[in-house]
């Protein structure tokens, strides 16, 4: 089999880990509360790299609304499809958010929402409801639904094809976990002797059963865009133990802290792994598992517990973990600094993190009483920034024009050739504004291939072109399609 290699990503990630950079670790790290609709209560379930928050909210009647956040235009409420209730659960790079609504028959129905572009029902599968879970980069859901005679199914939707029954595995009933950017999900389902196995399925092709570490059962949880899959398996002693499945290969045990328990909830596009294990006290503590390091305690805030929960492409990792007074906090880990606790609102006890982008935001809540994983009424949506997050998209795209204007005024780049280049770049920029990513992405592919050409030409020096197609591949939020555009031409 060709070995598959790909320098491109992990060297983008790179880029952005070197541009952690340091912040007092004793300070307290910047905390929004993103408010509500005009009820009491909020709830962050999904973060895009943008910054684009969305998820639910109480408002005024008392019935539950689905919103979308952003630090320019605040929490807006994205609407029902006629019930009382919805709930928006995914956002893409994009800005497309995948919603979910109460119909006033009592069933629920998907939608999908652009800034701009109002709603677009997904339908169903012939049935009368439909849950979606997941939207990728390029715009396609998936979740379930009920087909014409009432039976749950996974369906894949796109923008051109629709909605398609994909199909389970055998046996009556299959829960899609994960999604990644080529449209394979994983999951599991109840096979035909009713235990659950690990599945990885891709649109169009066959579901895949990923087996077991010995044992009876399996279920999968994430999947990177490098078809890596995490979750749980039981060994043949019967024990679960978190576990990576690599293309190609089989089920590899990740080992446990000490005791007989680990799942695995997260992966990044480097392989590294995040999760929760018992230890040989009997503890659960949150680990990091890595291909050179194995599997280590990220520790606590000073409780006997702690949970990770996302892990970035820099190794930053968020979760919730007991302090020493037994109130349940929000931490964040990193390499260089270990855990440190997120804090709570003014006034609330509680918190957890439950999400972390590539420019170091970070999702959750803070209320009373919050216990593991359970929301509670009071609770209300946080986004912490850490100081040394990584620059935007067009905040990198605005050093790039201002780079092209230095080059213009010290006479290394005619006055002409430059101005179309920063046309280009505002370009780019608008498409961003409107949140058309993979517009912009492409226009900007467009204008490295005009730098190159300079260079050709002799109109630009080989230095000034490698910066200017250096800046331009460190927009972190192309790094897909940049990916792909190499794969087409074949490079490596």
């Amino acid at each position: 089999m060709k070995k598959k290699t790909f320098p491109l990503t992990i060297l983008l990630s790179l880029a952005f880990f070197l541009m952690e950079g340091s912040f007092a670790w004793g300070q307290a790290i910047p905390m929004t509360d993103l408010g509500t609709l005009g009820g009491t209560y909020s709830h962050a379930l999904a973060l895009n790299d943008q910054g684009r928050v969305v998820g639910g909210s109480s408002i005024p009647s008392g019935d539950y609304h689905a919103f979308s956040w952003t630090s320019g235009e605040g929490m807006i409420d994205l609407g029902t499809l006629g019930g009382n209730h919805s709930q928006a659960v995914a956002v893409n790079e994009q800005g497309q958010v995948v919603v979910n609504s109460s119909m006033n028959d009592g069933s629920w129905r998907s939608f999908l929402w652009t800034n701009g572009g109002g709603i677009v029902d997904l339908g169903t599968l012939g049935g009368n409801s439909c849950v979606a879970r997941f939207i990728n980069d390029l715009g396609q859901i998936s979740g379930t639904s009920t087909d014409s005679e009432g039976v749950e199914r996974i369906f894949f939707w796109t923008p051109t094809g629709g909605m398609i029954d994909v199909g389970p595995l055998e046996g009556n009933y299959n829960e899609p976990t994960a999604m990644n950017n080529n449209g394979q999900i994983v999951g599991w389902g109840i096979d035909g002797s009713d235990y659950s196995r690990a599945f990885l399925l891709t649109p169009n092709g066959p579901m895949l059963d990923l087996g077991t570490l010995g044992g009876m059962s399996s279920y999968a949880l994430a999947i990177n865009d490098f078809e890596q899959v995490v979750g749980g398996s039981a060994n043949d002693a019967g024990a679960v133990h978190a576990f990576l499945f690599s293309p190609g290969g089989r089920m590899v045990d990740l080992g446990t802290l000490g005791g007989e328990f680990s799942e695995a909830v997260a992966v990044n596009a480097h392989g590294q792994v995040v999760g929760s294990s018992s230890t040989l006290s009997g503890d659960t503590q949150a680990f990091l598992w890595t291909a050179a390091g194995g599997m280590v305690s990220l520790g606590t805030l000073g409780g006997t517990f702690s949970e990770a929960k996302s892990i970035n492409d820099q190794g930053q990792v968020v979760g919730l973990s007991t302090t020493a007074s037994g109130d349940m906090h929000a931490f964040l880990w990193t390499q260089n600094e270990g855990m440190k606790d997120l804090g709570t609102l003014g006034g609330n006890s509680s918190s957890f993190a439950t999400m972390i982008n590539n420019r170091g935001q970070i999702i959750g809540e803070s209320g009373n009483n919050i216990l593991g994983r359970v929301r509670v009424p009071d609770s209300r949506a946080i986004l912490w920034s850490l100081p040394s997050s990584s620059p935007s998209p067009e905040e990198q795209i605005k050093k790039m024009i201002e780079t092209v204007e230095n080059l213009i005024r010290s006479g290394q780049l005619r006055k002409g050739i430059g101005k179309a280049l920063i046309g280009e770049l505002h370009w780019v920029l608008k498409k961003l504004q409107r949140e058309k990513n993979r517009t912009a992405c492409w226009l900007l592919h467009s204008f490295t291939h005009q730098v190159k050409s300079l260079v050709k030409s002799r109109k630009l020096t080989s230095g000034n072109g490698e910066k200017l197609i250096n800046m331009a591949t460190g927009v972190g939020i192309c790094a897909y399609e940049w990916r792909e555009h190499h794969k087409k031409c074949g490079n490596k």
